[in-house]
């Protein structure tokens, strides 16, 4: 019997997807829905709608829209920046994904309680009681986990929440997320396997403050893994993204001409996600202000097991 193991990483642009009538990436599209008594259509497809139904018609108009996939936007320059940074025989792309899932698929297949306020109607869309707009990419993670072909992937998706607009929040956004997956044998510790991954990552040059060990008292490891484990996949994680965020900051002030022999500073700080453990958020010295930039960590056993993982396993 083998397990699998397994890291993830989200990446939010928080780049609102706003339309400009005069640029030329704008896809501003007629509306969608074509409402019937007690149905909705969405997409070309549709639904039964209820007393959850809130779905308005500004947020039914931006569902064709996938400004990520537009390689002169700034969503999709940004998507192919980082996604050249994770090689494709080892990571498998998903980016059309469709923004329609079941509540299970968004809330139960990551183990979020029926009582978090993020499943209210005034946070979530909701098609019916059965069917939500997603609110994150890991609305796919199960059904991608189950199906893909290489030991990671990357999923990159416009994502949507009631949120109010204001200048870092808006409705529909943009999110991108990824996972990497190590198979072992049951009471085998591949973490000497996992270092020697590390050893092989792209080389980067930040100045990165982390104070905190990998895993403690208030920010867990799972008793699936072991210390070696635990401390091996959480470094693996943080590397890559630093990588990431290098990558982008650094082309970022280059094009300012601000500042280019100066290092950028990041921060590693703990945090809680309900489906990961450790969990970490990464921010960066920017204009002066720390700029939170993602959050990440090791997925919870539960999830795997949800997606029909049912070893022993580390994400």
């Amino acid at each position: 019997m083998t397990a699998v193991f397994r890291r993830q990483l989200t990446l939010l642009t928080l780049l609102p997807r706003r339309q400009c009538s005069k640029c030329f990436y704008s896809t501003a599209s007629p509306p969608q829905t074509q409402r019937k008594e007690r149905e909705i259509e969405l997409l070309g497809q549709s639904y039964q709608t209820d007393e959850w139904t809130n779905v308005s018609n500004s947020i039914i108009n931006t569902l064709s829209r996938k400004v990520h996939l537009q390689p002169s936007h700034p969503i999709g320059i940004l998507r192919n920046i980082i996604e050249a940074r994770f090689p494709p025989n080892i990571y498998t792309r998903y980016s059309d994904l469709p923004p329609i899932v079941t509540v299970q698929q968004n809330f139960e297949s990551l183990g979020i309680p029926a009582d978090h306020p993020g499943r209210s109607r005034t946070d979530t869309y909701y098609v019916n009681a059965n069917t939500v707009l997603r609110t994150h990419t890991s609305a796919h993670q199960a059904d991608t986990f189950r199906s893909c072909p290489t030991p990671g992937f990357l999923i990159s998706a416009d994502v949507f929440r009631r949120d109010s607009i204001d200048r870092s929040h808006y409705p529909a956004f943009h999110q991108m997320e990824g996972a990497m997956v190590w198979n072992r044998a049951r009471n085998e510790d591949i973490s000497s396997e996992i270092e020697k991954d590390i050893a092989a990552l792209p080389k980067i040059d930040l100045v990165v403050e982390d104070p905190k060990p990998a895993f403690h008292d208030t920010n867990p490891k799972q008793p699936e893994h072991s210390d070696a484990e635990s401390i091996a996949i959480s470094t693996h994680l943080k590397r890559t993204l630093e990588g990431v965020v290098e990558e982008i900051f650094g082309r970022a002030r280059a094009a300012a001409g601000t500042f280019p022999d100066e290092k950028i500073r990041v921060r590693w700080i703990d945090a809680y996600f309900p489906f990961t453990s450790p969990s970490y958020e990464l921010e960066v010295l920017w204009g002066g202000q720390w700029l939170e930039l993602l959050g990440c960590g090791v997925v919870r056993q539960a999830v795997l097991e949800n997606a029909g993982t049912f070893n022993i396993s580390l994400c």
